[in-house]
């Protein structure tokens, strides 16, 4: 019997509820009567027979209690679309470590890279999709054009996929270079319609549907450290990106043009930075906002 159910039971069920207690009770005292117990005795044998039920009932959930497992309360949570943001500002808010395994990153580059910025032995670790394989972004831009992203019905083709990622890699290099972060870039040759962002603390499991909502799952639930190895395993089977190619001494808005094309240039996807035109990666890399602030 759940005693907080019958304490939430609306009045009437209550009444319904005591009414057919007392019922009982009554019917217990009628049937001890006619064994021709005298009213002390019948008083003596009704208090035996609650404390034998207590007793009973300790003992059960006792027993019962050696075998259920620990209450998770608050280690793993639902978060709806309209908390999210609210809810990676907590995560944010103590954090010096971040992971993330994603698909374009611009919740990385557009929130967590500014607000770690300023902190001390701060280490980035992301995995994003490979902008130079034109299948998979064809592919995810694809996915996206099938679901409410949180674009609101911009049509991505596999070249703006592919800019977006350039574009969360030309900040990365800007924050390493300029803000002296320690930052590690992959790039996987598939892609996730879930993306993790995850601190010591606690993780975000989001989806790119901008109406469904997110998990907030504490570093106690058994499940952080199943999706840490998710993430880990997946960096182990990307490519590294080398960050080096920015100049040194300047402001994110001073980039330049010649900056984008020499960041790509070490970064190995100088053909890729031609297709797209340095020019464009440098208006988008101005126009990068955080995605969840819409």
């Amino acid at each position: 019997m759940d005693a907080e159910k019958i304490l939430k039971l609306p009045r009437h069920h209550k009444k319904t509820f005591l009414a057919l207690l007392l019922i009982l009770f009554i019917l217990s005292i009628l049937a001890t009567r006619a064994l021709g117990l005298s009213g002390k005795e019948i008083l003596l044998e009704q208090v035996k027979s609650i404390a034998s039920a207590l007793i009973t009932a300790l003992i059960g959930l006792f027993l019962i209690a050696m075998f259920l497992p620990t209450p998770e309360s608050g280690e793993i949570a639902e978060v709806q679309p309209g908390d999210i943001n609210q809810e990676f500002i907590h995560l944010l808010s103590g954090a010096v470590r971040w992971r993330y395994k994603g698909n374009f990153g611009r919740y990385l580059r557009g929130k967590v890279l500014p607000t770690l910025a300023g902190r001390p032995n701060v280490h980035i670790a992301a995995c994003l999709i490979d902008p130079t394989d034109e299948k998979i972004c064809g592919l995810h831009a694809e996915y996206r054009g099938s679901i409410n992203a949180i674009d609101k019905g911009k049509r991505f083709t596999s070249d703006s996929v592919a800019t977006e990622v350039v574009v969360t890699i030309v900040i990365a290099a800007w924050h390493a270079v300029n803000r002296q972060m320690a930052i590690d870039i992959f790039l996987t040759k598939s892609f996730d319609p879930i993306r993790i962002d995850s601190s010591d603390d606690a993780m975000m499991v989001t989806v790119e549907d901008r109406r469904s909502p997110a998990l907030r799952i504490s570093r106690k639930h058994f499940t952080y450290n199943h999706f840490e190895l998710q993430m880990n395993t997946a960096r182990q089977q990307s490519r590294k990106v080398d960050l080096t190619g920015i100049r040194k001494g300047i402001e994110l808005g001073e980039m330049t043009a010649i900056d984008i094309a020499a960041v790509l240039k070490v970064a190995g996807m100088s053909d890729l930075c031609i297709r797209l035109g340095a020019d464009n990666i440098l208006d988008a890399c101005r126009q990068s906002r955080n995605p969840y602030e819409n």
